[in-house]
């Protein structure tokens, strides 16, 4: 995970925003004011130009996803009400989208930000693609597609199964830990996020969990003191801060409850 994008999650997380076949520019920069972003892909959606951009680049966990639009003239545009809908194709078929921490808003210094948990990376098990949708007042929604993104692995994303007393179907969870600055020797204020999956295209954030941090470092055979377990903030995100004594790999367990029973405890890898 990249010092650009961790930073960049950790501002975006201040200012939501919520909710496309494009050519692609993957890879290049696009300058936003003092921060330059990187431009994934463009499309149009009816009369406008939409441009898909995040920090650095995407990957599975928290990330940061933002769309420019512009009109012909290449005024930037301000006042439309924008969705954004991730999409995974996988192999035999099967599709689903992404948790999307956001809320509605309009766009803020020409662009329209969101946080997108990808659960998976692209490659031999499937593809990510994106829909934006783009209303103007007065004007007839349009869209634009974008196909074929690239998510890296950050190893950041866990997605288990558990099942309620009472229930017959076991309910999927997406969980992700993510560092606001390059993890170190210290604490570490860390953003975890928890969302069931209600169907393929629907994801509900938890906001009621209790969270147990554990980090181990298994060649050393001891732990680390002090971590301060996450609470919860909103939309299904939850802040903390995550002790390291020392430089090496770290495997953290994220301990989930709820009501008392516990949902799941993923594991996640840090080396620095």
């Amino acid at each position: 995970m990249t010092t650009d994008r961790l930073s960049a999650v950790g501002l975006l997380l201040g200012a939501l925003a919520l909710g496309a076949c494009g050519s692609s520019d993957e890879g290049r920069r696009a300058p936003d004011g003092d921060q330059a972003k990187v431009s994934l892909a463009t499309a149009a959606a009816g009369e406008l130009q939409v441009e898909l951009l995040t920090d650095t680049r995407l990957e599975t966990g928290l990330t940061a996803v933002y769309v420019k639009l512009t009109t012909s003239a290449g005024e930037l545009v301000r006042d439309a009400t924008v969705a954004l809908q991730p999409m995974m194709t996988m192999m035999g078929g099967i599709s689903h989208s992404a948790p999307v921490l956001a809320e509605p808003a309009r766009a803020a210094e020409g662009l329209y930000p969101w946080a997108v948990v990808f659960q998976m990376a692209s490659g031999a098990m499937g593809s990510w693609s994106a829909k934006v949708t783009v209303t103007r007042p007065g004007a007839t929604a349009a869209e634009a597609s974008f196909e074929a993104l690239t998510v890296a692995d950050s190893g950041r994303a866990k997605v288990f199964s558990f099942t309620a007393p009472g229930a017959v179907m076991a309910t999927k969870v997406v969980a992700s830990l993510n560092f606001t600055a390059p993890p170190r020797v210290g604490l570490n204020p860390v953003i975890v996020t928890l969302h069931t999956m209600q169907d393929a295209l629907t994801f509900a954030p938890i906001e009621d969990a209790e969270l147990a941090l554990d980090p181990q470092m298994p060649s050393m055979g001891h732990g680390s003191p002090g971590s301060v377990d996450p609470t919860h903030s909103s939309l299904g995100r939850y802040e903390g801060k995550l002790s390291f004594s020392m430089a090496d790999p770290w495997e953290t367990t994220l301990t989930i409850s709820r009501g008392g029973a516990t949902l799941g405890a993923p594991k996640f890898e840090t080396t620095f």
